[in-house]
């Protein structure tokens, strides 16, 4: 729990119910005189199922105030013969407990693992939230005093464990096909592989129950256990990565996502070509825009009309190296946030309403007719909701009149200005938003 690993005391120590383990099996390594056995190896698990109180199972989460603020990661494990489901809502108590749960697939990302998700809605688990037997996942708490537990009515059927192939083919887990997913929601998924056979998905959804910033059914992105891997994922404003960005359906202005992308081969920067794929795109409204921004090029492709984007892409930045694939190191962290907010790619997400109705940016336009005599309209448009204050003064810059003070939601505003009291002469008005304060001149002529 906490991103802390713990070695067992000895190999005849007896295993928690429902605590996650890390295995590593040793092949036949030649520098090694202790590891002489070719892979695949069998582990073996001998005893009986475990049944908790007879009833449901407690997996003693945990959630311990760290000053990092990194805290309430816990590595379980589904400790029935049976595979359970995370979706059955009925049979589970989860206090305190986030949405998303994430499994480490060895299989994934071409034979180098990828951690996959899955928060109830979407994410890249093949399976939905069906968790096989004895599978290991990670779960985090977000508040203190949290319960996870989970009634032996929940066992079902399906699911796969997720775990190194050695010999065989091994079959790319890292679709979004799921078994069960909420089509109320609305989804865009998204994949980028490389020349090289890398590949990662991140999840964007909108639904009732998201909201701005980090929310309950977001997705963290987690480091993973290879250094060989794509970077592609979502930010928020903070830095905080996502592997899902759940966000609120109702929105009145234009959407920017920033998705960043970065590749790297045993800890190296590698440059090459990439293709981005939106292959995955459910209930998503007609009048809905999609557009995917290259903050490089410039280019802007329509989501709804192409498929798919491809583009060359050389990565700059070097791979934190105290975040290796080694999780028994001192130095190691489940995960990160980004040290910049500039990424390669932007998602922008509209409305043919909003393209229509809100402006591009902040404005403040002159107002006509100008010269005016008594009355004259003042335009001004928002692209996002913010409080407003238009006033109007004389040239001495003495305040005249109010005449807006109010928070407004985007859109174009034409304000009608009465000067009926006033002597002829020049004025002033200006428009001051949370960001951007602009000022203008006009003449009144009696």
């Amino acid at each position: 729990d906490n991103q802390r690993y713990r070695t067992p005391t000895s190999s005849t120590q007896k295993v928690t119910q429902g605590q996650g383990m890390f295995v590593f099996v040793f092949g036949d390594i030649a520098a090694d005189s202790r590891y002489n056995d070719p892979l695949p190896d069998t582990l073996d698990v001998i005893g009986q199922e475990f049944e908790g109180d007879g009833t449901e199972v407690n997996f003693g989460i945990t959630y311990t105030d760290r000053v990092d603020g990194e805290l309430g990661w816990n590595l379980i494990g589904n400790p029935f013969l049976a595979t359970i489901d995370w979706d059955d809502a009925s049979n589970w108590t989860k206090t305190n407990i986030e949405s998303t749960i994430y499994i480490w697939d060895p299989a994934s990302n071409g034979g180098n693992g990828e951690y996959l998700t899955w928060n109830g809605i979407t994410g890249t688990l093949p399976t939905g939230g069906l968790i096989a037997p004895f599978q290991g996942f990670w779960v985090k708490a977000n508040a203190a005093n949290p319960a996870l537990k989970v009634n032996l009515a929940a066992k079902t059927t399906g699911g796969g464990f997720l775990r190194k192939e050695v010999l065989g083919k091994i079959a790319d887990t890292t679709s979004t096909t799921n078994s069960k997913s909420d089509y109320s929601s609305i989804q865009i998924g998204m994949g980028i592989t490389s020349s090289d056979g890398r590949s990662k998905r991140t999840n964007i959804m909108f639904s009732d129950e998201s909201s701005e910033g980090k929310d309950n059914l977001d997705g963290y992105r987690l480091i993973p256990l290879s250094n060989s891997h794509i970077e592609f994922y979502s930010l928020l404003d903070d830095g905080t990565e996502l592997s899902i960005n759940s966000l609120p359906v109702d929105f009145n202005t234009r959407q920017f996502i920033p998705l960043h992308v970065d590749a790297f081969e045993n800890g190296a920067p590698t440059s090459g070509e990439f293709k981005i794929l939106w292959d995955d795109l459910r209930t998503i409204p007609e009048d809905w825009i999609l557009t995917l921004i290259d903050n490089e090029t410039g280019e802007e492709v329509n989501m709804m009309e192409e498929l798919s984007y491809t583009f060359n892409h050389s990565t700059r930045a070097k791979i934190t190296t105290n975040l290796n694939s080694n999780p028994l190191s001192a130095n190691y962290s489940i995960r990160k946030k980004a040290r910049s907010l500039s990424t390669r790619f932007t998602l922008k997400v509209s409305t043919e309403q909003i393209e229509r109705d809100v402006p591009e940016e902040i404005f403040l336009s002159q107002n006509y007719p100008n010269p005016f005599n008594p009355t004259t309209l003042i335009p001004f448009g928002l692209n996002e909701t913010s409080n407003v204050e238009l006033t109007v003064y004389d040239i001495l810059g003495r305040k005249v009149q109010t005449l807006v003070n109010e928070q407004r939601n985007p859109g174009k505003y034409e304000v009608r200005f009465n000067a009926r009291d006033l002597a002829s002469g020049v004025y002033f008005y200006r428009l001051i938003t949370n960001t951007k304060t602009f000022t203008k001149r006009f003449t009144l002529i009696k």
